[in-house]
């Protein structure tokens, strides 16, 4: 009898162990990994906003101002995105006497160009970075990302999509404003150019934007990437507006480096964060680690509740559909063509403090 127990807690803790490495096995591989590149035993960290606004265009804060509230709360990296205006570089006053000059060198920050192309009402807003480029007057999205993609070092993202589509709608194939019509798009242009759309902004009040993210995602990875953006959106204190709410960290071997910044938009080597609390931070990513012979991701954060994976869409309005939840997603045995994370701390209105990694790519390893 002994020897008998002795041989089923040999097969149950095969079975266990087995059970635990289920992705090990299939023949899927890791394929996209935005974050393979990153120094982990640097991790320099770079908080970014680059959706940010001023009295330029229709913010309520000068943009000296602007520039020592994002400072104070120890952002690195700001892009002022002032509606069809260039607010750079930060020599203010040479825009308006009046305004105050601010030096990025001086307070340890990466000053980025852009602005916010919506001239024309009826097309869809859409951030340019790294460009001055500005459009004419009432022209279309399709002629501004031709003409904005001919500059050299311009790279940009969809602006609040939510705004425009509805996910309670059904749309044509290539109706405007439909996940058709944002694939054309993105089918077009080269992830180097055009980088993504938003998932969060301002304070979340647009959350089916990652269902949508999650339809492009489940159309074109791991060909062609989408790298999600949550921002601000800052107009200042009007009507007690306030910052914090959505924002970037880029992983940065030269936190000094314009060039290394813009490498890591297009790599997505960034992951996103959202909270409701102003002086709180969402959880931070220590590491993510890939074992490529057991086929498992697993993400160390700090300071979070819960990791969620997400992969595809399902339902009669094709909402982001979860997979996974824990710290590790094996996906030797998975069918999807990519997986995201999401690491919670908390979910609530009130209290709300996630992060979003991009997504990974997966393929089928040859036989």
């Amino acid at each position: 009898m002994k020897k008998l127990f002795g041989l089923s807690l040999i097969l149950i803790m095969m079975l266990t162990l087995s059970a635990c490495q289920g992705g090990s096995t299939g023949n899927t591989v890791l394929v996209l990994n935005p974050y393979a590149d990153v120094d982990w035993s640097q991790n320099v960290q770079v908080l970014a906003s680059l959706h940010t606004h001023t009295t330029h265009s229709d913010g309520a804060a000068l943009p000296h101002e602007v520039v020592d509230f994002y400072h104070a709360f120890g952002y690195g990296a700001l892009a002022i995105t002032d509606h069809d205006r260039i607010t750079y570089p930060w020599t203010f006053s040479d825009i308006r006497p009046e305004w105050e000059d601010r030096d990025p060198e001086a307070l340890g920050m990466l000053a980025i160009p852009g602005n916010e192309y919506h001239d024309n009402p009826n097309e869809h807003h859409f951030v340019g970075l790294f460009t001055e480029y500005l459009a004419e007057p009432n022209q279309a999205i399709e002629t501004t990302l031709e003409a904005l993609f001919t500059q050299p070092q311009a790279v940009g993202f969809f602006a609040h999509p939510e705004r425009y589509w509805r996910i309670f709608k059904t749309y044509e194939e290539g109706e405007v404003f439909s996940p058709s019509w944002y694939r054309a798009f993105f089918e077009q242009y080269p992830v180097e150019q055009l980088l993504g759309m938003e998932i969060i902004n301002r304070q979340n009040a647009r959350p089916y934007q990652r269902d949508l993210w999650d339809q492009l995602l489940t159309e074109l990875m791991p060909e062609r990437p989408i790298w999600g953006f949550g921002v601000d959106d800052f107009h200042g204190d009007r009507l007690g507006e306030r910052m914090g709410w959505g924002f970037t960290y880029h992983f940065m071997t030269n936190p000094s480096s314009l060039d290394e910044f813009r490498e890591t938009l297009m790599q997505g080597r960034f992951y996103i964060g959202f909270t409701a609390i102003e002086t709180e931070d969402s959880p931070r990513i220590e590491s993510i680690i890939v074992n490529a012979r057991l086929r498992y991701i697993e993400i160390r954060a700090t300071d979070y509740q819960e990791i969620r994976w997400y992969s595809g869409v399902e339902g009669e309005f094709n909402t982001s559909r979860r997979v996974h939840t824990g710290v590790r997603f094996y996906y030797g045995a998975f069918t999807g063509d990519y997986v995201r994370a999401e690491i919670v701390r908390s979910d609530r209105a009130t209290d709300a403090a996630i992060s979003y990694t991009q997504p990974f790519g997966f393929g089928q390893e040859e036989e």
